[in-house]
């Protein structure tokens, strides 16, 4: 096995996404040279990765990790409180450590840190924070963003805090509770004053789409020292929510935005998951990106909670090669999307059946 033509585009894109964000942050001296360093590391990381996958192992350059299930929040709609929760531990301080190393190791380059409320997890935050080889992007919640949190992330560069939001004050104090826009504003307010980028992440629904996809409102958190835009289609995984997912033009119209707006303004804009055809279909399952949950499942996506692997007793090498990761690759094709952002939990029955072939 050698690195496909998918492989190849995917990771030229996030080469040249990195590379433009080392320009784009010119004006924070600190955030540009960590992002030049990524972009050298990010080199020898592919190096890594095809080298693994002459073995037949095949390493994603992103790992997403849900660092804990506890939450502060309980926002409507959340895919984590609408999945069953765990009954099983949070990931120790030093399966924590182990994980990370040997993402590194592997050649993983970019680490995506959620929850729950990742700033809950120390261990998680603490570990990565020591990883400047990768860059860490943190979803938040932004409730519990302080003046210390703030000089924690000056200090660590390769981390960005990213908040999410549903849009304007009414959109996310309905689907999150009252006060946390206001709240997420006040956190923005401290990194602009110290300097320090952030990105934000905006769940895309037919209802907001609107409102969200609108220039007056890039200029204005480009004002406020956002230059990350991650655009997440709706999954319907609350029952009763499907006539919130996005239509194919709707689809269309956010990745045309997102390419647009990445022309005219300095920042990055990144739909996801994005035209995924160009990469021949879902990226899960270690085509792309990789899933941890909060006690060490190894899952294909965060939309489908389905796993045959514990990193807790397997090392990461071991778990890419796990049966069902590897029936998914296999299968992609089977995994076209229909209704909703996720290919997987739209197929979850074809998924459930490579679970238990």
């Amino acid at each position: 096995m050698s690195a496909t033509p998918y492989q190849d585009i995917f990771a030229g894109m996030i080469e040249l996404s990195l590379g433009t964000a080392a320009r784009i942050l010119a004006a924070y001296p600190a955030s540009a040279a960590a992002f030049a360093r990524l972009s050298r590391t990010f080199t020898a990381a592919e190096r890594k990765r095809a080298k693994l996958a002459q073995d037949g192992i095949q390493v994603p350059p992103i790992m997403i990790i849900s660092t804990t299930e506890v939450c502060n929040l309980s926002c409507a709609g959340c895919y984590a409180c609408c999945h069953e929760k765990k009954s099983g531990e949070e990931m120790s301080h030093e399966q924590v450590e182990k994980l990370l190393d040997e993402a590194s190791e592997l050649g993983v380059s970019i680490v995506m840190l959620a929850g729950g409320e990742p700033l809950l997890s120390h261990d998680w935050l603490e570990t990565m924070g020591c990883h400047e080889e990768m860059l860490g992007i943190v979803f938040t919640n932004g409730t519990l963003f302080d003046e210390n949190r703030c000089k924690w992330f000056d200090g660590h560069r390769h981390m960005i805090p990213t908040f999410s939001l549903e849009g304007n004050q009414l959109q996310t104090d309905t689907r999150r509770g009252a006060g946390v826009y206001e709240k997420v504003n006040e956190a923005m307010i401290h990194l602009l004053k110290g300097g320090i980028p952030f990105g934000i992440s905006l769940t895309v629904t037919s209802q907001n789409i609107d409102s969200l996809l609108r220039e007056e409102s890039v200029r204005e958190y480009i004002h406020k020292g956002c230059r990350l835009f991650m655009f997440v289609e709706y999954v319907p995984v609350e029952k009763g929510s499907e006539p919130m997912v996005l239509s194919k033009a709707d689809k269309k119209r956010l990745n045309d935005f997102a390419v647009a707006s990445g022309k005219q303004y300095p920042a990055l804009f990144i739909p996801f998951p994005g035209d995924e055809e160009r990469y021949d279909g879902c990226l899960a399952a270690g085509r792309g990106f990789v899933y941890v949950s909060a006690d060490g499942d190894l899952e294909p996506c965060p939309f489908a909670p389905f796993s045959d692997t514990n990193l807790k007793h397997v090392t990461l090498r071991e778990g890419l090669t796990s049966g069902l990761l590897t029936r998914v690759r296999q299968n992609h094709h089977l995994f076209k999307e229909g209704e909703g952002g996720c290919a997987l939990w739209h197929n979850r029955e074809e998924l459930t059946r490579l679970l238990h072939p």
